[in-house]
């Protein structure tokens, strides 16, 4: 199965928070997860992120940054069992760990909020979207671009059988609200994922231009084979797509990611230059016995060295044309099962 559409809001509004038809088998996994690029006034070169993820997985036991979560579920989708994180960069350092609890998920038609120590919520009414976390940050994420990239969207694909994901997203979205007190802006992604298969290792970023255009890429492998591969690149007018793509890895702690990918009348190239890092690592036992670990690297980052050049016609898109890029890249390795 692979499956995709153009949501309006009022179908975003049913969808986000909608898992009444979901399956629930063993190992199914939800999550919410939002992404914040905002001005850092200090250092306008490197802007600060949060990221937040709501989560629940149908298993017993898992660990999240040796953080023992025992999970109880019932049959109530209305109020699911699992747990919340979030890390933030606030510009000169990073927040690991800036919230993760166990606790309940209580989903109404248009919210999500947890029963956290930190209380945090996500509420939409379909255009605009709101997430708050203590007293400390308020974020209000608006739907205003009208062009297919950035309106919200919804695919799934099943690798083998029924084993699978699905997700609905939105690639760009303007940013307002308030950091301890203070105005912020910027921009925002959002995605909802449903997965029914093991999770396998990938690469992956999103990344907002000053101009207007959106860059996005994906290489998710299993056993050193691709199983997923797509750069999707709009430069504000058009949708360009890429499936044959290679992302080499160079650095320690806080890497570097070299990105190239073509068609057939077209190539891309880019730098991803991360300057902090979080991580979750995820650790549980399947059969109840066999040790298996994910972990999850967060980056946040720029990027430079920007090349997107049409063969036939030799035309090229630059940096310089496309104006500064602000993003987060991902890098998981290991496998949970």
């Amino acid at each position: 199965m692979s499956a995709k559409s153009k949501m309006n809001p009022v179908n975003f509004r049913k969808k986000v928070f909608d898992i009444r038809r979901e399956p629930r088998p063993r190992g199914a996994w939800w999550w919410w997860f939002w992404l914040f690029f905002f001005n850092n006034p200090r250092n306008p070169k490197k802007p600060r992120q949060l990221m937040i993820l709501w989560s629940s997985k149908n298993v017993k036991k898992i660990s999240c940054n040796d953080l023992q979560i025992v999970l109880t579920h019932t049959d109530d989708r209305s109020n699911l069992d699992g747990a919340v994180a979030a890390w933030y960069y606030d510009g000169k350092k990073t927040h690991h760990n800036y919230v993760l609890e166990q606790c309940n998920l209580k989903i109404t038609r248009t919210s999500l909020t947890s029963t956290s120590k930190t209380p945090t919520s996500f509420s939409t009414n379909g255009t605009q979207n709101t997430v708050k976390i203590g007293n400390d940050f308020e974020f209000v994420a608006d739907q205003v671009y009208d062009h297919e990239f950035a309106k919200p969207s919804y695919h799934g694909k099943n690798f083998v059988g029924k084993k699978g994901y699905n997700i609905l997203k939105i690639n760009h979205q303007d940013l307002t609200g308030e950091v301890d007190g203070k105005k912020i802006n910027g921009s925002a992604y959002f995605q909802r994922v449903f997965v029914n298969a093991p999770a396998v290792p990938w690469y992956w970023g999103i990344f907002h231009f000053d101009n207007g255009a959106l860059l996005t890429y994906t290489n998710q492998f299993f056993l050193g084979k691709s199983i997923k591969e797509d750069i999707s690149f709009f430069d504000g007018k058009k949708i360009h797509s890429f499936k044959k793509i290679k992302v080499v890895r160079e650095g320690g702690e806080v890497p570097n990611f070299h990105v190239t990918g073509e068609n057939d009348i077209e190539t891309i190239k880019f730098t991803v230059n991360c300057y902090a890092n979080s991580w979750w690592t995820f650790k549980k036992k399947s059969l109840g016995f066999i040790p298996n670990k994910l972990t999850y690297n967060e980056y946040p980052a720029t990027i430079s060295n920007f090349i997107f050049k049409t063969n036939k016609t030799k035309k090229t898109l630059s940096q310089k044309e496309l104006g500064k890029a602000i993003g987060n890249a991902e890098h998981t390795v290991g496998y949970l099962f």
